[in-house]
C-alpha cells in the first residue's frame, strides 16, 4: 500500500473535524438553535450540513442516490426542541470522520487520480475530496463567526 497523499488529505480532514468540534462545543444550549439571518444561519443547521456533506463526498458509491435528510429526517420541519442537540451531531461527525479515516486508510495515492463517480467521470476522487475540505472550512468560517456573535471565546487554529 502507496498512500502518504491519501494520509495527507486524512490529516487535513482530521484537522477540520478538530475546529468544527471545537466550535460546536462553544455554544450554550440556547445559543445552537438560536436562528441567524435565515434558519440555515442556525448552528445546529450549519454544523449538520458539514458532518452530512462529507458523508456525501465520502460515501462508497458517489453514485449512489443520496438522501439529504440522513440521519436527521425533516429537519427544517423541526420545532427548535426537536432539532439535533450537540452531543447527537458530534457523534454523526465521528461516525462519517471514522467511515473516512477507514476509506482513505486502505486507498492507495493511485486512485485519487481515479475519476469520482461515473457521473463525474472529469472530476478526480482528489479534486471532490479537496472540495470536501474547503466546503467544510466554508462552513466552519459562519460556524465560528455565530459562536462569536453568542459570547463564545475566539477559537484556535492548528
Amino acid at each position: 500500500m502507496h498512500n502518504p497523499q491519501c494520509m495527507v488529505l486524512l490529516d487535513n480532514l482530521r484537522a477540520c473535524n478538530a475546529l468544527v468540534c471545537e466550535t460546536i462545543g462553544q455554544f450554550t444550549d440556547e445559543a445552537w438553535v438560536q436562528v441567524g439571518v435565515n434558519r440555515f444561519q442556525t448552528p445546529v443547521m450549519i454544523a449538520n450540513h458539514i458532518a452530512e456533506t462529507l458523508a456525501y463526498f465520502f460515501r462508497d458509491d458517489p453514485d449512489s442516490e443520496w438522501d439529504w435528510g440522513w440521519p436527521f429526517r425533516d429537519k427544517w420541519e423541526l420545532a427548535e426542541q426537536q432539532l439535533p442537540s450537540q452531543r447527537q451531531v458530534l457523534e454523526f461527525l465521528d461516525t462519517t470522520m471514522a467511515h473516512i479515516t477507514a476509506k482513505l486508510s486502505v486507498m492507495d495515492d493511485s486512485a485519487l487520480s481515479e475519476p469520482y463517480s461515473a457521473a463525474q467521470a472529469d472530476t478526480t476522487r482528489l479534486s471532490r475530496y479537496i472540495y470536501a475540505i474547503r466546503h467544510t472550512m466554508h462552513h466552519h468560517g459562519a460556524l465560528s463567526l455565530l459562536a462569536l456573535q453568542s459570547g463564545a471565546p475566539d477559537g484556535h487554529w492548528e
